[in-house]
Formats: C-alpha cells, structure tokens, sequence
C-alpha cells in the first residue's frame, strides 16, 4: 500500500528524562501547581516552534476570521490549553485520574452500544483530550483496543502501554505493513471496542476530502470502510476541557441511512457525518484544536 509523508511527528516532546522526572512528579505533586509555569514556556514554544505557531494562527485567522491580533491572542490560549492537556495526560498516565471530573453528554448511545454483544469502533480526534477518554470509560464490560501511532519516546510508549492494559486497554500501534488490521478486525468480531484517531491520514493514501470549517481538507477512510466492512456501529468521541478540573465528553453517534449504497460510498457518508461532528465541537472549543501543522494542505 502506498505511504505518504506525514506532516506531523506524532511524538510529545520533553525526551526520555523529562518524561521519566515528569511522570514521577506528578504521584506526588498536584498537577495544577505545574499550570502557571506555561506562562513562562508557552513563548518559547510559539517563538521557536515557527511551524505549529504559524498553523495555528492560519487556523483562527482563515476558519474562524479573527484579525491578526486576534488570533495572535487566541494562538496564545491554544498552545496554553494544549499545555494544561499534556500534563493531564501525564497526571492521569501517572495515576492520578481521581483530580478530574467529566459531565457526559450523549452517554445513552454508548451504554446501548456496551449493552450488545456486537462490537463497534469508537472514532476521536486531535480535539481535546482525547487519550482521557479511554481511561474514563474504563469498564470490564468489554476489551477496548486503541490505535495508536508509534512514534513517542520509549518511556512516554511503555508507561501508557502499561497504565491502560491495567484498566483493560490494550494499545495497538500503526504498522507500515498494515498488519495491525488484522488484531483489529479480530476485536470486532469478539465483540470488542476499537478506538481510533479519524482526524489524521498516518501516511494511507486511503483518503476522503471534507469541507471542515469552510476549507477542504483530507481525512482518512480507512475506519469507515472497516466499519462498513464488519458492519459494526461507530459513535465520535471528543473528551473537552471545561476548567482546571472538569472535562466534558460528547459523544455522538455516526451513523448514516446508506442502505441502497455501496461499500465506499457508505465509508465516505460516515465520514463526512463524523468531520460534521468534529465541526460542532471545535467552534463550541476552538482554542482545543490540537494538529499543529497544515492540515487543510490538499
């Protein structure tokens, strides 16, 4: 299958000893103490970091039609937010999940999804905090397996891998040779949950073009047409960060009457209902859109 070039590294940043020190830390020491440090790093970040800085300001300004200063002032909060949802994924990955509330939304779908013997797949974004999601939905109901892109550090990969397999998450990384589908596949049919980024194409050519936020832009079909495959259910989950403490999940179900249509045409359909989602999110949260590079680049 042919591999594209990604535009995105797929790797969070700190390296093996500031990752190590961090997830230590942050056992003992409450994680909102580490809030008012962004202050001082997020500069440095939007200084240095030209390519994220400028993708960013070219998504308030083009999307949400912010003036320069503007979206200057609304890059700022972004890169701020996004720092505030790093550490807690590496507060909640160090065991410390008790420090957070979620309010649900749309919970009903999915407690109608558990209840069934059928499996189905569970589609998130690089909106939010989307890696909360799979810890808060911890249940014994069902295996939950997550893909995932292999790109982070060995300490940042072997700490997650570990946290979510105690709470029944087992991690599936992305394979050049696509063999990974096969584990997930094997998922649906036992009845299992599968989790997967939809917002991202991980170098497939397996694309579907979307009109999101007024621009074109690339999204992958890959989950879509497995979802038309194994004839499984799909609900958008998007984990949002509401305060310090508080997050709220929305979930939507992505579901299309495509009864009379095709295999592809039903992926793309299913596609598009689910970038329709991630629209509604992203301009009630516009500051938590997290894909620090060109993604409307088609």
């Amino acid at each position: 299958m042919k591999q594209e070039p990604r535009q995105w590294k797929g790797r969070t940043g700190g390296g093996k000893f500031g990752q190590k020190s961090l997830f230590f830390m942050l056992r003992f020491i409450n994680v909102f103490l580490f809030y008012p440090l962004l202050f001082a790093v997020v500069p440095f970040y939007m200084l240095f970091g030209r390519k994220g800085y400028k993708a960013i300001m070219w998504y308030f300004k083009q999307c949400h039609s912010f003036s320069t200063w503007e979206a200057f002032r609304q890059t700022f909060r972004n890169h701020l937010v996004f720092g505030q949802v790093v550490l807690d994924k590496f507060s909640i990955l160090a065991g410390r999940k008790d420090r957070y509330t979620v309010e649900i939304t749309g919970k009903d779908c999915f407690d109608k999804l558990m209840n069934k013997n059928a499996g189905f797949i569970v589609v998130s974004s690089h909106i939010g905090n989307f890696e909360m999601g799979g810890l808060m939905f911890a249940q014994n109901k069902k295996q939950l397996y997550a893909l995932t892109y292999d790109g982070e550090t060995a300490e940042m990969h072997q700490t997650r891998k570990q946290v979510m397999k105690e709470v029944g998450i087992h991690i599936i990384s992305v394979n050049e040779d696509m063999s990974h589908l096969f584990i997930l596949k094997q998922a649906l049919e036992n009845g299992d949950i599968l989790t997967v980024p939809c917002d991202r194409l991980y170098g497939s050519s397996k694309k579907v073009k979307c009109n999101f936020l007024g621009k074109d832009a690339y999204f992958p079909l890959g989950p879509f047409l497995l979802a038309g495959q194994m004839n499984v259910s799909m609900v958008a989950l998007f984990m949002m960060k509401d305060s310090w403490k508080k997050y709220h999940a929305y979930i939507f179900p992505v579901e299309v009457n495509s009864a009379e249509v095709g295999l592809d045409k039903k992926a793309e359909l299913l596609a598009s209902k689910f970038v329709g989602n991630c629209e509604e999110i992203i301009r009630k949260y516009p500051q938590q859109w997290f894909n620090f590079y060109d993604f409307w680049k088609v």
